[in-house]
């Protein structure tokens, strides 16, 4: 049984299967190689399995991400004394809502294909992609980032911030706002890892619930309409 909680490398990710299996993964010690095959591929079939610890919240990792683990008690307890290993979502080591894999080898072909690519293979459904940053933060927010530029903030009204945003122009200091955002605009004057906000103009969609807010520059889509003067647009209670 594990009585600490321990930190380890996720070498695979299972998506298909049983209820039992689904969202398991298999994962090494950090200072550990990944077992290889005779083909020269990593094959962590043999390694040990760790399931999601929450069931109503997933964050699923990807290959090479740490995360941590626990033992407790499977559903055979009662009965058998049963205890499982379990796992928290993937540490934050790079910053990177898109991923924070962290590899410490690379296989043969692993090698070769990053020659070939420039990309370690997820072995997996999960395909990297650039320019993907994080949101911009304010005090008291809380945010949900997926990694490819899908988020929800449950956000405020703020005043005097040394990043500004469009929606604190008008409003009192603590008005809520919530953004749900489904794709990010790419920004080519940002870093790979700068913190950018919503842009409800070049965000593929989004929806902006307000209180007293005044969305700045905002402007109105239409089929075939030509009108893109920029409009603000104030929440009106009814």
């Amino acid at each position: 049984m594990i009585t600490k909680i321990k930190a380890v490398r996720v070498q695979e990710i299972i998506m298909e299967g049983s209820a039992n299996i689904l969202g398991n993964i298999r994962y090494n010690n950090i200072d550990e190689r990944c077992p290889i095959d005779k083909n020269g591929d990593k094959n962590p079939k043999s390694l040990p399995l760790a399931r999601p610890l929450f069931n109503n919240f997933s964050h699923y990792p990807v290959v090479n991400e740490i995360v941590m683990i626990m033992g407790g008690p499977k559903d055979t307890y009662n009965e058998l004394g049963a205890i499982g290993t379990y796992y928290l979502p993937p540490l934050n080591i790079f910053g990177s809502p898109h991923h924070n894999a962290f590899p410490n080898e690379l296989s043969d072909n692993e090698l070769k294909l990053v020659k070939e690519t420039g990309e370690v293979s997820q072995r997996n459904y999960f395909q990297e992609i650039e320019k993907i940053r994080p949101l911009q933060p304010y005090s008291g927010d809380v945010m949900f980032e997926g990694r490819y530029g899908q988020s929800i903030r449950f956000g405020s009204t703020v005043k005097d911030s040394q990043q500004p945003n469009n929606w604190s122009n008008e409003g009192k200091i603590g008005n809520p706002i919530t953004i749900i955002r489904n794709g990010q605009a790419n920004d080519s004057t940002k870093m790979d890892f700068e913190h950018i906000l919503e842009d409800a103009n070049r965000d593929d969609s989004s929806i902006y619930l307000c209180s007293n807010q005044q969305i700045s520059n905002f402007q109105k889509a239409g089929i075939g309409s030509s009108n893109s003067d920029p409009l603000s647009y104030k929440h009106m209670k009814l």
